[in-house]
């Protein structure tokens, strides 16, 4: 997303200290963590969605669930991340930049997601090709859609999302 609008404003000491732990907790930027508790804050309020037509076929449904991505090559490698959002047709993923590099140099090989529900218990396995990587802050950012996935799993994802 492109950032094209500055906003300065003044805090107590102590909001600053929070914010700088937060952001250090969080591996970002201060700015990029103010961002995100803005962002939070207006789309909770139903501020950030107003004028915006949905061009996915699937809706997203947001998420914050810790997940592993196991990636298939030479050797068999395997890194946690946290799923951000998914849908019938595919995942957005966060994970270390280590992950991502091996992602986008295989040629958007496929890997697999594997992940648990907050309401269950057995994790859901599925292979995602990588459609979009974008590296922020040590961290990046995997768009990614479902290649193949087994009837269980893919019902168990339907189920999650009605």
């Amino acid at each position: 997303m492109r950032k094209e609008t500055t906003i300065c404003f003044r805090t107590t000491t102590r909001v600053r200290g929070t914010l700088d732990a937060m952001a250090k907790e969080g591996g970002g930027s201060l700015s990029s963590t103010i961002e995100l508790i803005l962002a939070d804050y207006l789309k909770k309020r139903g501020f950030s969605d107003r004028g915006r037509v949905e061009r996915r076929r699937y809706p997203r449904k947001q998420v914050n669930v810790a997940a592993y991505v196991r990636i298939s090559g030479g050797d068999i490698t395997q890194h946690g991340g946290v799923i951000l959002d998914v849908s019938l047709g595919g995942i957005a993923i966060a994970v270390p930049n280590e992950c991502a590099l091996k992602i986008s140099k295989g040629e958007k090989s496929p890997f697999e997601a594997s992940f648990v529900f907050p309401s269950e218990r057995e994790p859901v396995r599925l292979v995602c090709k990588p459609e979009r990587v974008v590296p922020s802050n040590g961290n990046a950012y995997v768009g990614a859609s479902f290649v193949d996935a087994d009837f269980t799993a893919y019902q168990r994802l339907q189920q999650y999302l009605v």
